[in-house]
C-alpha cells in the first residue's frame, strides 16, 4: 500500500504566538505566511518541525510597504524557503506603484536567492503577470488566482503553480490548470470561514476531495499528487536545505 503523507497546507494566516503544541495538533504540513517584515522577525527564530514559516510584506497594509527594507528582507529571506504573502492588490489603500516598487524589489532579491514564492493578485492579475515578465523568477504559486481563462493561460505558460483553497472549490478553475500544478491551501481564517466543521490551518480536506473528483481520483491520491506537485516545485527553486527534516522525509518516500 502506499504510504500517504499528512495534508498539505501551502497559504495560511497563523497567530505568531501559537503555542507549538497546538501546531502539532494540526496533523497537516503547513506553510504559515506572514504580513510584514516585522511580523516574520517575530517568528523567525521558531522550528515548529511541519510549519513554516514566510516572509512577506502583504500588498493590503499600508504599514507592511511602507516600512518594507530591500536590505533587511534579503537578510531574513536567507531563514526561510519560502515568502509570502506578497504581490499586488488592486482594491489596496496602497497606492499601486508603490506596491509595484516593494514586489519589484522583492522580485530581484529573488532572482539571486530563489524562493518558494506564495503571491497574491486581488484586483490586479494583469498587472502582476506583467511584473512576473519583466522580472521573471522560478518557484511562482498563485494563491487563491481569480484570474480570467486568457490570464489563467498566460499564467500557465509562465510556470506558475496555482494553491487552491475551500472557497474557490466552485469557481471552474481547476479545468483551467494543469494536474501537474495544483497544490492545496486553506487561505485560513479567509479561505475556509464557509468549510464545514472546524476550521484550522491544514484543513484541505474540500480541496483534496475536489480535485479528486476532477482528476477521477480518490481523495488520498489527490493529495499524493499535491505532493509530488510541491516535490516537484521543491526541486526547481532548490529550496531543500531550507526545509525541516519531516518536510524531507516525506519527499523522500513519495513514489
Amino acid at each position: 500500500m502506499r504510504r500517504v503523507p499528512a495534508p498539505l497546507d501551502l497559504h495560511a494566516h497563523v497567530d505568531p504566538k501559537i503555542e507549538g503544541a497546538d501546531l502539532r495538533a494540526l496533523g497537516a504540513f503547513v506553510f504559515a505566511v506572514t504580513r510584514s517584515l516585522e511580523e516574520f522577525t517575530s517568528v523567525s527564530q521558531r522550528r515548529d518541525g511541519r510549519v513554516v514559516w514566510a516572509v512577506g510584506v502583504h500588498p493590503g497594509l499600508v504599514g507592511a510597504q511602507e516600512n518594507f527594507d530591500r536590505d533587511r528582507f534579503r537578510k531574513l529571506v536567507e531563514v526561510t524557503p519560502i515568502v509570502g504573502e506578497i504581490g499586488l492588490d488592486g482594491t489596496s489603500r496602497v497606492p499601486m506603484a508603490t506596491q509595484i516598487n516593494t514586489f519589484r524589489s522583492i522580485l530581484e532579491v529573488l532572482q539571486e536567492s530563489p524562493r518558494i514564492l506564495s503571491i497574491h493578485s486581488a484586483g490586479a492579475h494583469l498587472q502582476l503577470l506583467r511584473e512576473l515578465h519583466r522580472t521573471p523568477v522560478d518557484g511562482v504559486v498563485l494563491h487563491w488566482w481569480t484570474g480570467s481563462p486568457a490570464l489563467t493561460e498566460e499564467a500557465v505558460r509562465l510556470g506558475c503553480y496555482f494553491s487552491l483553497p475551500p472557497a474557490l472549490m466552485s469557481s471552474g478553475l481547476l479545468g483551467l490548470i494543469p494536474r501537474d500544478r495544483i497544490l492545496s491551501e486553506t487561505d485560513h481564517p479567509y479561505g475556509d470561514r464557509r468549510t464545514p466543521g472546524q476550521r484550522t490551518p491544514g484543513g484541505v480536506s474540500e480541496v483534496e476531495v475536489r480535485v479528486g473528483k476532477t482528476l477521477d481520483a480518490s481523495k488520498l491520491e489527490a493529495r499524493r499528487l499535491i505532493w509530488i506537485n510541491f516535490r516537484k516545485l521543491v526541486e526547481e527553486v532548490g529550496v531543500q536545505g531550507l526545509l525541516p527534516p519531516p518536510w524531507l522525509e516525506v519527499l523522500e518516500h513519495l513514489d
